[in-house]
């Protein structure tokens, strides 16, 4: 559940940048962190990089669910993908790595 002093922040951002600047922030913020996670492979950045990356498409992805008025259906969504994964994670013999 998104606190209430961060729903304004968001709010706030939405309305001086506009939910388009915000879409393409997000995908900005996504590709950084691509990026980091890439170079952390080859031992280029540390992982506090990585934290600062996975912040901001964090902030990104909460106004988004602010944007477009869908928390309470990412929630739902987010635990049946959860329980999905716990089911695969059951039947997992270490065979089939693509499932």
């Amino acid at each position: 559940m998104l606190k209430k002093e961060d729903i304004e922040v968001y709010i706030e951002a939405l309305s001086k940048w506009g939910i388009e600047d915000q879409v393409f922030m997000l995908l900005e913020e996504m590709s950084e962190l691509a990026n980091a996670i890439c170079k952390y492979r080859r031992g280029r950045v540390e992982l506090p990089d990585i934290v600062t990356e996975l912040a901001d498409v964090s902030i990104m992805v909460e106004q988004m669910l602010v944007a477009f008025n869908v928390e309470p259906a990412f929630i739902e969504e987010k635990a049946r993908k959860i329980e999905r994964l716990k089911e695969r994670l059951k039947k997992y013999d270490g065979v089939d790595k693509t499932e």
